[in-house]
């Protein structure tokens, strides 16, 4: 009996510790997504699905899957395919993964990119070269000589300009990938699906975020200029029009999904603040 003892207890201290790994993991993973290295945050997402399938994070709200990162890192990527696949994944774990089921939208709304040259840029290479402090107008040129690997999302566009990317080389990369002929066209269905998983995702949120701003202690916090409500009801607005345009859909939806990744982070800060504030009186 002693000794099932002393094995249940070795057995908690590993989960324990497994469980903090994939913490560690997953937080590495995040903030490499939000400087725009994807495929930097794959690495530590892939181990973190690889470890542990059914890994949902509480530190993120409102709460996702890990498989809804991997789906981001391919989406910022341009691996469209792949994320989608990524976000099935995260929903067949929680139904009510809400990011997870927008950016699936997105992908059955986007037009199918282009084939990108083997040796094109990718969104880390771009940033990376801003970073080290190659002019913008430099990195346009070398783009348009060997191709991109990525689209402009409205988040990955933030990534590229708070790395230095001004407004020619935005519109340059723009412009590389539109320029690319024969790209495929949405057929019916995919489009019916996205509006269809789209307002069920918006809807999501928008009843998720009510219910925790009015409830939660934290939920003083959260949007409190309610940026983030009225770009909910913009775009369910913009998703309701018939015929829908998708366009403007994914970029504003885009942005949302930016600015609720980055909430739960600003959130806590002013939490931090004020309660820095009481304890100091």
């Amino acid at each position: 009996m002693k000794h099932l003892r002393v094995l249940y207890a070795w057995m908690l201290l590993l989960s324990g510790c497994a469980a903090l790994e994939s913490q560690s993991e997953f937080a590495a993973g995040r903030q490499a997504l939000l400087r725009g290295e994807p495929d930097h945050a794959l690495t530590y997402f892939d181990r973190v699905a690889r470890d542990d399938p059914g890994f949902v994070t509480d530190s993120v709200l409102p709460r996702r899957s890990v498989w809804t990162y991997v789906g981001r890192a391919h989406y910022n990527a341009g691996r469209y395919e792949a994320a989608g696949e990524a976000f099935e994944k995260a929903l067949s774990h929680l139904s009510e993964d809400h990011m997870a089921r927008m950016y699936l939208a997105l992908t059955l709304l986007r037009p199918a990119a282009p084939r990108a040259p083997s040796n094109a840029f990718n969104l880390q290479e771009v940033a990376y070269a801003l970073r080290e402090g190659v002019e913008p107008k430099r990195v346009a040129t070398l783009a348009r000589e060997r191709g991109v690997a990525f689209d402009l999302t409205r988040e990955t566009e933030i990534q590229l300009r708070t790395n230095g990317a001004d407004n020619f080389l935005v519109n340059e990369l723009k412009k590389l990938r539109s320029e690319s002929a024969g790209q495929a066209k949405n057929t019916e269905a995919r489009t019916a699906r996205g509006s269809q998983e789209i307002t069920v995702a918006l809807t999501g949120l928008r009843d998720w975020l009510d219910d925790f701003i009015r409830n939660a202690p934290q939920g003083k916090f959260w949007d409190p200029a309610q940026d983030i409500r009225k770009q909910l009801q913009l775009i369910m607005k913009e998703t309701a029009a018939r015929p829908g345009d998708w366009t403007t859909v994914i970029a504003n939806a885009e942005w949302l999904g930016f600015r609720l990744e980055e909430e739960t982070d600003r959130a806590r800060r002013d939490e931090s603040a004020e309660r820095q504030r009481q304890h100091a009186r």
